[in-house]
């Protein structure tokens, strides 16, 4: 164990390592420090959950209130699916951890390991840069929640027939004691608990961007070896060498994309159901927010924190089908990489070999959710047509 955590210590995977980590789901560590991590988020996003349940139990003869809260609710029900998901499926996370560090310290040629290397750090970037997104706009969202509370304390415009409305919450909430005297530990407790959804969707979403990148950085460093198949530095190798190297080069191609090819299908084995739920929620999430915004283009306030949490909905959903499109794309060039390597000079026998891995490539990998929908670039679109239909169906009501 000490090992492979020294492994992502040192590489560019570390950011998964240290939020996997904050997380309890770092599978390298103890059961004892895990499940103590486990008690600690039960306690905290639990009683959250138990309370904004209530808060909707409350208003459920109140239709628009019920609609109005539920973008948060199901917010909540994604992010606890994906943790739940995310410990069953633990020990396949593991498996995929020590797959990278096999990979990485396996040998291989220069050019291949600066692919591997150049994708990791792009994989790095890619995932900070995620992370401040959706954290930043969470930020935002509490933050005008807080200032929704104080202009409405200013102002008073609200009249007593309202009076079911919530002002300055995260989230519609019932603690069973009065708001108004206890504002502040119930602001604070729903504020901590939304932030923590946020921080569990991030962890959850940036391995399975930094999974997809090293996916690509494999379909890469293959496309490199069948493109150079016949390229040596040593020009004195004789014919027969040469052809033998060839043959072996497309063997070891083939055994590679197969190895891809299965750590794929450990990707969707693991996202595939906290996927389908999260693509799903999102049309429902996305139409009512997208009501919201409309209804209350004249409330800056209140424009600003729906805002927030629309355009952090809509760049979450995105990276999810973004990363789906990246291994349609990566597996689709191999194809192009073998056929354009020079198999009219290899032996008949390599020949073969390159025939079984276009055969094979012609049909691209793919990761599936639910085992129907493909993420791509066409599921994002069909998310926002279908959120757009159900928006103007709000909207006509």
């Amino acid at each position: 164990m000490g090992d492979i955590e020294q492994f992502f210590r040192d590489s560019h995977y570390n950011i998964i390592r240290i939020l996997l980590s904050i997380s309890g789901l770092w599978p390298f560590h103890t059961q004892y420090r895990r499940y103590a991590i486990y008690l600690a988020m039960l306690l905290i996003l639990g009683s959250g959950f138990i309370f904004e349940m209530l808060g909707v139990i409350e208003i459920k003869h109140d239709s628009f209130e019920v609609i109005d809260a539920l973008p948060l609710l199901c917010f909540a029900i994604v992010t606890i699916s994906k943790t739940f998901c995310a410990v069953y499926t633990l020990p396949q996370i593991k498996v995929l951890l020590i797959k990278m560090q096999e990979y990485c310290l396996s040998p291989k040629s220069d050019e291949e390991t600066k692919i591997q290397i150049s994708h990791a750090q792009y994989g790095q970037k890619l995932g900070y840069t995620y992370t401040g997104l959706i954290l930043g706009h969470s930020i935002i969202y509490i933050l005008s929640t807080l200032l929704t509370r104080f202009f409405y304390t200013e102002s008073k415009e609200i009249n007593e027939t309202s009076s079911k409305v919530q002002i300055g919450l995260p989230h519609r909430v019932n603690y069973m004691v009065d708001l108004d005297t206890y504002y502040v530990p119930i602001f604070i407790h729903s504020a901590i608990c939304d932030f923590s959804y946020t921080v569990l969707l991030v962890i959850f979403d940036v391995l399975y961007l930094t999974l997809v990148e090293y996916c690509c950085g494999l379909f890469a460093a293959l496309r490199y070896r069948l493109e150079t198949a016949l390229v040596f530095e040593n020009d004195r190798l004789t014919m027969t060498t040469t052809k033998n190297i060839s043959y072996a080069n497309i063997a070891y191609s083939i055994r590679r994309h197969t190895e891809t090819m299965q750590f794929v299908a450990i990707i969707e084995s693991i996202y595939s159901i906290p996927l389908c739920i999260h693509i799903g929620l999102t049309v429902l999430i996305l139409s009512v927010q997208g009501y919201q915004v409309i209804n209350n283009t004249e409330d800056i306030n209140r424009l600003l924190k729906l805002s927030a949490y629309l355009n952090g909905v809509l760049i979450n959903v995105f990276f999810q089908n973004w990363q789906g499109q990246k291994i349609i794309d990566s597996s689709e060039k191999v194809f192009e990489s073998a056929y354009n390597s020079e198999w009219y000079s290899m032996p008949i026998a390599a020949r073969k070999l390159l025939i079984m891995i276009m055969m094979r490539c012609e049909k691209p990998s793919i990761l599936r959710i639910g085992e129907i929908v493909v993420l791509s670039y066409v599921t994002f679109n069909t998310v926002l047509r279908t959120s757009s239909s159900y928006f103007m169906l709000l909207r006509s009501l």
